[in-house]
């Protein structure tokens, strides 16, 4: 289980308790050695949520004029680019303990720093100026 703090918006902390058991889901698959066309579903269910979760956490930074916004943005680019990358080696390759090692180690320590750093900064900037 990740351990990573709740921070000021609840749509925030819903996100990233679906992230981390959409995480769980695709690691027990894994290790399941259940079908790849499941995992690739996992992991396409995985991209499109994380895809939805920054987009809309970049609205409400855009909304309140966040002043760190193109870093925070800028953050988000490089983890869907990241993502990306790896589902497509992922389904090219089934390389089953390559993309298990990246989602428990680079996912989940990225996941956590960035929880408790950018995104707890963020949403409590946000909350203070009213929004929810």
């Amino acid at each position: 289980m990740l351990d990573y703090p709740q921070v000021a918006l609840a749509f925030m902390n819903r996100d990233h308790a679906e992230f981390v058991e959409l995480l769980q889901r695709i690691t027990a698959a894994l290790t399941a050695r259940e079908q790849p066309a499941h995992i690739d579903a996992l992991l396409d269910e995985l991209l499109a949520h994380t895809r939805a979760h920054f987009a809309e956490e970049e609205r409400r930074m855009q909304a309140v004029q966040f002043p760190p916004y193109p870093m925070h943005q800028g953050e988000h680019q490089r983890v869907l680019e990241d993502i990306e990358a790896h589902v497509g080696a992922w389904k090219t390759r089934r390389d089953t303990a390559a993309l298990h090692d990246w989602l428990a180690h680079a996912v989940s320590d990225w996941f956590t720093t960035h929880v408790a750093s950018m995104d707890f900064v963020t949403a409590a900037y946000i909350a203070a100026r009213g929004e929810k």
